[in-house]
Parts: C-alpha cells; structure tokens; sequence
C-alpha cells in the first residue's frame, strides 16, 4: 500500500506540514470508513423510508413531476430541517411505483456545508469526486454495497444538494 506524499498547508506566514499516517493508521482509517458507509447500507434510505418502498406506504403526497414510469413526489409531513438545519425541500423519486431516490436541498452554501458536516459525522468523510466544474462546484461520494449518497454544490443558485440512491441502478 503507497502512503501519500505529505502534503503542505500555507497558513498566514506559517506553513504547516501534515504527519504522514503510519501503515497501521491508514488500515485504521480505512476500517473506521468501511464501518460508516456500512452504516449507511444499514439505514438504506433517508429517517422513516427506504429504498424499493412502494408509493402506497408513502402518506400525503403530492406528485410534482412525471414521464412515463418515473415520477418525484413531496410529503407534506416532512420536516424541512435536519439537525437544526433548514432544507429548502426533500423529493422522493419513484420508477415503477418504487422509491428510487432521495433529493435533499439545502438554502445557501453556508447551510448546505453545515448539513455536509452533519453527514460527513455520521457517514465518515466521503470521497470528493471532482472540486469543481461548470456545472458543479464541488461533488462528494460515499458509496456503500447498496446506497450512494451524493453532495453537490451550485454556488451561482447558492444550494448545496444530497442525492441518496440504490448503488445497483
């Protein structure tokens, strides 16, 4: 295994120079993000629903948006706020009368990182897919077995956005 060049952090007039992490911690490091994204297969969707539900178990919906077998939903039930932080929406989407994905959105990009964080605490850190794009900002993954959750950043709508999906579609 190839530990990774040290890298250097300008600070102010002080550079400061990262540890490289020993054999041992980066087994470590790897055994405790293994352990997170399990976690997140666990869980297998977003609070009361999972992944493959079908529509019928979903309450007070309201369908926004269809093309043939898909569809996105929003529950009026839902809190729009995790943690104590604000979301601007959440959507389910169905293919097939199942639930196929998760859309979160949070306002602003200070909040979309709060949330970020929030996710980053109970999921582990994530891989940042690309920093940025055109399109993108920033994209961070955690891809377990059978969920992938998604962060991405539009900071000229000034929204941060989480994607839960079955990593087998």
């Amino acid at each position: 295994m190839a530990i990774n060049p040290v890298d250097s952090i300008k600070t102010d007039s002080i550079q400061v120079v990262e540890k490289p992490l020993t054999e041992e911690e980066l087994l470590e490091k790897a055994r405790i993000e293994k352990l997170l994204l399990e976690k997140l297969d666990k869980k297998y969707g977003f609070r009361d629903v999972q992944l493959g539900t079908h529509i019928k178990f979903f309450k007070k919906t309201k369908r926004e948006w269809q093309e043939e077998d898909d569809y996105n939903c929003r529950r009026a039930t839902d809190k729009l706020s995790i943690n104590g932080m604000p979301l601007t929406e959440i959507v389910y989407g169905f293919h097939k009368g199942r639930l196929n994905h998760i859309y979160i959105t949070a306002p602003g990009i200070e909040n979309s990182r709060e949330l970020l964080r929030y996710f980053q605490s109970v999921y582990g850190p994530g891989k940042l897919v690309y920093e940025e794009t055109e399109e993108f900002d920033n994209m961070v993954e955690w891809a377990g077995k059978k969920v992938i959750l998604t962060y991405s950043e539009v900071a000229s709508k000034k929204e941060g956005f989480f994607h839960f999906f079955a990593a087998d579609k």
